[in-house]
């Protein structure tokens, strides 16, 4: 056994590890056709597990009676799921994927990014102020559908501006295959309007650029400040950096929700 490996898989003290509630395999959005890639046997001998959140040190995963962070590897990211290898963490199997999102990272060697991996819904978030940008929401509605993902525009500070069919038929223009839901991030309108995609077992994120309310929309939907959000600087209308890495948060009775930086 590899020495690293001991010092990751049960390292529940880690300090960016963040404590969970036990969650069945159906909440956290297992599904046939990940079933279909192993065997009840095989569950037994390596149960499956979701990589909830990632980090420069590991990889933490949930599970049925699992809450632990696996060594790093460049081929999993947040979303996926791995079938545990207690003995041999870093040999713990990766199950192909439903969907991806990736990018090319920064730099000139052109690796690819993994971003997320397994979303049903992505909400492509804008805010009704100078962040509506046409391009921008149609770069990241190819990245949704490149990716095999179910876009929905959500444009966010609807209720500060006196025109929203104005907004809303903007966005619409986009595509004919992408609804637009208007919105206040902050109150009851998340959880009523975006409950269509927002089921028990669906995983949902949300893209935009700081500050257009993704934070705020997942305290939302999950009725807790538990995500940093920060005001935006009133010279520019742009948002601070809140986050500081890809995190999957379980919604009591709900979806789950990727939140990223940026």
């Amino acid at each position: 056994m590899d020495s690293d490996d001991v010092g990751h898989c049960h390292d529940s003290k880690h300090p960016d590890s963040v404590s969970h509630a036990p969650a069945s395999l159906a909440a956290l959005g297992w599904r046939p056709s990940f079933a279909e890639q192993t065997s009840p046997e095989g569950r037994s001998a390596t149960p499956p597990a979701r990589v909830i959140a990632v980090h420069r040190s590991g990889l933490q995963i949930l599970g049925a009676g699992i809450d632990e962070t696996l060594p790093p590897r460049a081929d999993a990211t947040v979303g996926d799921w791995l079938l545990l290898d207690r003995a041999q963490p870093r040999a713990s199997r990766l199950l192909s994927r439903t969907s991806l999102i990736k990018r090319r990272a920064p730099g000139t060697d052109r690796q690819v990014q993994l971003i997320a991996a397994n979303i049903d819904t992505v909400f492509v978030v804008t805010s009704c102020n100078q962040d509506f940008n046409l391009a921008r929401l149609e770069r990241y509605v190819a990245l949704a559908f490149e990716a095999g993902i179910t876009p929905v525009i959500v444009l966010t500070k609807a209720d500060l501006v006196t025109d929203p069919p104005t907004w809303i038929d903007a966005a619409g223009s986009v595509s004919d295959r992408v609804p637009v839901v208007a919105l206040d991030a902050r109150g009851d309108d998340p959880k009523a309007k975006l409950s269509p995609w927002c089921q028990p077992g669906q995983t949902v994120a949300f893209l935009g650029s700081s500050g257009v309310g993704k934070s705020t929309l997942t305290n939302a939907l999950a009725g807790t400040e538990a995500i940093a959000t920060q005001a935006i600087r009133e010279d520019d209308a742009k948002g601070r950096h809140t986050t500081t890495r890809r995190e999957l948060h379980l919604i009591p009775g709900g979806c789950l929700v990727l939140d990223t930086p940026g």
